[in-house]
């Protein structure tokens, strides 16, 4: 198959891949409004937004705008931090810890269903695969070779 065949293959698959929502559930996990929640129930201290818009390799307005969806829904908290009131504080509050739990269940459940239908010798071929592309666009960010 020559590149250009390649390339057209590749990105009818992601497109393909993008429109199911089964599919869906294996990258809306590590996006938006869960992914910060999986940060937070995963710290032991309450977090500065700024930290959550590093995290994300977002805007503040884009983190603030995430934050107040979380906030209408009663799954986070902000507040001022009692030792800077300067400072803003997110806690994650029992429904934010549930919502979490309810994504991390429901994406394991996707992610077995992937290692029956693959078999696990391909499935781990496959997390190698991810694993090289992961390193090649990492390095391509840092700016390294390899």
């Amino acid at each position: 198959m020559d590149r250009k065949t390649c390339i057209a293959e590749f990105a009818a698959l992601q497109q393909a891949l993008a429109k199911l929502k089964n599919a869906s559930v294996l990258t809306e996990s590590a996006k938006g409004e869960n992914y910060v929640l999986s940060y937070l129930a995963g710290r032991k201290e309450d977090v500065n937004p700024k930290d959550i818009s590093q995290l994300l390799n977002v805007s503040s307005a884009r983190t603030a705008v995430i934050l107040k969806n979380l906030e209408k829904r009663d799954l986070i908290m902000r507040y001022k931090d009692p030792d800077s009131n300067r400072q803003t504080l997110v806690k994650i509050l029992p429904g934010g810890v549930e919502q979490h739990l309810f994504v991390q269940k429901t994406f394991e459940h996707s992610v077995n269903g992937l290692i029956e239908a693959l078999g696990e010798e391909d499935f781990v071929q496959y997390m190698e695969l991810k694993k090289r592309i992961l390193s090649y666009y990492e390095n391509k960010q840092t700016g390294k070779k390899g």
